[in-house]
């Protein structure tokens, strides 16, 4: 999301004044076919999701959110004979000086961008667009709720098996909700149960009207506390009285869970099918369009470096065939098991055309080679910004982990009987294997307890010069016996005990 400052009409002359019709009866922005910086910022650069401070001259007069592309206009009445190119908008407020203040002037620039977080045109439209969400946030927290996409911001549970008043934030260092989320912690802290949750959030009415009653909240920040609950958006997802049945259907209709152990590919291949019939009408080709599927499916994997490719594509029968280097066919349940991971929970996603969701996935590194589990999150996140989906993550696996930006990493931790979460990770991105197993997953030995307990010994002995002895030999022997002479760690204990041998 970016801010911008515009002024609608090409002169800033007082007489035109007709910028709150465009904005209420037209809910479009426009500019005019002039080959200019401005006219490649409005038509290129400005996206979906912007906030535009709508200006006359040098003076606010409204606010408003981008909702569309870039249109050619038709338009040739009184108010928009000058408008060559629309985008479609949501009036998000009007300029009030009665009860907004501005003490400087706005640029006189035509349309720009405002980055520089430290100035006053930045924070103004700043703080006035959080004063509108509040606005929102409050009006919707126990009526309707406006929800433009989903994305999950914070999720708070009051009391459910291992939570107690345990919230959850999913926002970035800016307030947006995080396209990706990986949630990790030792087992029994609860990553599953979380995931449950919010793919099945279940309040019944009885339980709201119930909690409503008992706790007379002054205001929605004060009622947030007594109730499990999910903020989408900045909206609360609140169950009113009125309604309650229709809000948690349109949540969950917004929410698709992956447990663990999902690996149907039957719908996939008739996903595929289909999506290759597409393609052959539009291409007027059979042989084209196997080879923009196979294509789409090498972009989709990139880098992960697949042993197999579609090789045909019966549309009839709805079935996919596959070959490996060899040239060797096989039918697409005969895949490894990592494989059918692969496609059932990556490549189906793109054949769904799943679009402004919230994806709950449950350890999608089970049957995947490290190799790939060091890559999956990268496809996962592609996916996510794309699609404008939230991808929400369970997993144990320190690979995924360690490839996880450190936005994105939540991890679970019991602290005296209680569930926490911390998520304020530096420096785990990239990093060795190693260190995300001590510093993040809490393993506290990187090799086998018997062979660690042994190793402890043995270099005790040799801190206190013990290398000489017999119990120390027989030890030694016995490591050496287990690991092989050549073990690098023995070698290094050997360098050790030579140099104490000098010194002593």
């Amino acid at each position: 999301m970016t801010y911008w400052h515009m002024q609608l009409h090409p002169k800033d002359d007082t007489y035109w004044n007709r910028e709150k019709e465009l904005l209420e009866n037209y809910k479009i922005i426009g500019i005019e076919d002039t080959q200019n910086s401005q006219l490649n910022q409005f038509n290129n650069i400005m996206s979906i999701g912007d906030i535009v401070l709508v200006k006359r001259g040098r003076k606010p007069l409204a606010l408003v959110k981008v909702i569309g592309n870039v249109d050619k206009s038709n338009l040739k009445d009184d108010i928009t004979n000058w408008i060559s190119f629309t985008r479609e908008i949501e009036v998000l407020d009007f300029f009030d000086s009665e009860t907004m203040k501005i003490d400087f002037l706005l640029p006189a620039v035509r349309l720009s961008k405002s980055v520089n977080k430290k100035s006053d045109l930045y924070q103004f439209i700043d703080s006035w667009y959080q004063r509108v969400l509040t606005d929102k946030y409050i009006q919707n927290s126990t009526t309707d709720i406006v929800v433009n996409q989903y994305k999950i911001q914070k999720v708070y549970i009051s009391n459910l098996k291992m939570f107690n008043k345990f919230t959850l934030n999913l926002l970035d260092k800016d307030g947006i909700a995080l396209p990706l989320v990986v949630i990790a912690g030792k087992n029994g802290t609860g990553k599953t149960t979380i995931l449950e949750y919010l793919s099945d959030y279940n309040l019944q009415e009885d339980d709201f009207i119930e909690i409503f009653e008992t706790h007379e909240a002054s205001n929605i920040e004060e009622f947030f506390e007594y109730e499990n609950d999910i903020v989408i958006d900045t909206f609360k997802l609140y169950k009113s009285m009125d309604g309650i049945l229709e809000k948690r259907a349109e949540y969950k209709n917004n929410v698709i869970y992956i447990p663990v152990g999902v690996n149907d590919l039957g719908d996939l291949e008739e996903k595929i099918a289909d999506y290759y019939i597409t393609k052959a009408e539009e291409l007027d080709s059979f042989k084209e369009a196997l080879q923009n599927v196979q294509q789409y499916l090498k972009d989709i994997f990139d880098g992960l470096d697949l042993s197999f490719n579609i090789s045909k594509i019966d549309y009839k029968e709805k079935k996919v065939f596959l070959s490996n280097h060899l040239n060797q066919e096989f039918q697409i349940e005969d895949m490894s098991t990592g494989e059918k991971t692969l496609m059932s929970k990556v490549l189906y996603l793109y054949f769904q055309d799943i679009k402004n969701k919230i994806i709950l996935i449950d350890e999608p590194e089970l049957s995947l080679h490290p190799a790939w589990q060091n890559r999956v999150l990268k496809l996962y996140e592609n996916f996510a910004k794309e699609n404008n989906c939230q991808i929400i993550i369970a997993t144990h696996s320190p690979h995924i982990i360690g490839s996880a930006k450190s936005e994105y990493l939540r991890i679970l931790v019991e602290e005296n009987g209680k569930i926490e979460v911390i998520d304020n990770f530096s420096g785990i991105y990239g990093a060795k294997l190693h260190q995300v197993l001590t510093d993040v997953m809490g393993v506290e030995d990187l090799r086998t307890p018997e062979v660690s307990e042994k190793f402890k010994i043995i270099e005790k002995m040799i801190a206190n010069n013990q290398f000489d002895t017999q119990e120390f030999e027989n030890k030694w022997q016995e490591l050496e016996q287990e690991l092989g002479k050549n073990y690098f760690d023995l070698k290094l204990l050997k360098l050790e005990i030579a140099s104490r041998r000098k010194n002593v």
